[in-house]
C-alpha cells in the first residue's frame, strides 16, 4: 500500500474526528449537556430559595387560618405593608440563611399578593 492509499482510506476519519471536536461543544452546550459553574451555582440558589419560599407561603395559609384572616384581605398593592408583616413575622420563625434571606423574603411576598 503506498503513502498516498493511505491517505486516500485515512481522509474520512480525519474529517470526521475534525467536524466531531468542533460540533460536540457545540452540540452540547446548546443542548444543556453541558453547564458552567456560574450557571450550577444560580440554579442552586434559585433552587433554595424556591424551596424556603414555599415554605414560607405555607406557613403564612396556616397563619392565616389559624387567625382566622382571609387571604384574599392582603392581596394586592394597596395591601403591601400588611403581606410585608405577616411574611417578616413567618420568616422570623423559619432558619433562612441570611445569604438568601431578601429573595426568599419578597418571593414569599409576590407568591401571597
Amino acid at each position: 500500500m503506498t503513502l498516498d492509499q493511505m491517505l486516500e482510506r485515512t481522509k474520512p476519519y480525519a474529517i470526521g474526528l475534525v467536524v466531531g471536536l468542533i460540533a460536540a461543544p457545540i452540540i452540547g452546550f446548546n443542548a444543556g449537556w453541558i453547564t458552567t459553574t456560574t450557571a450550577s451555582t444560580q440554579a442552586a440558589e434559585t433552587a433554595r430559595v424556591d424551596a424556603l419560599a414555599g415554605i414560607c407561603s405555607t406557613a403564612a395559609g396556616r397563619m392565616a387560618a389559624a387567625s382566622s384572616t382571609d387571604l384574599a384581605a392582603i392581596k394586592g398593592y394597596d395591601n403591601r405593608a400588611k403581606r410585608d408583616e405577616l411574611v417578616a413575622a413567618i420568616l422570623a420563625d423559619i432558619q433562612v440563611p441570611a445569604d438568601v434571606l431578601g429573595k426568599v423574603s419578597t418571593s414569599c411576598g409576590h407568591s401571597l399578593s
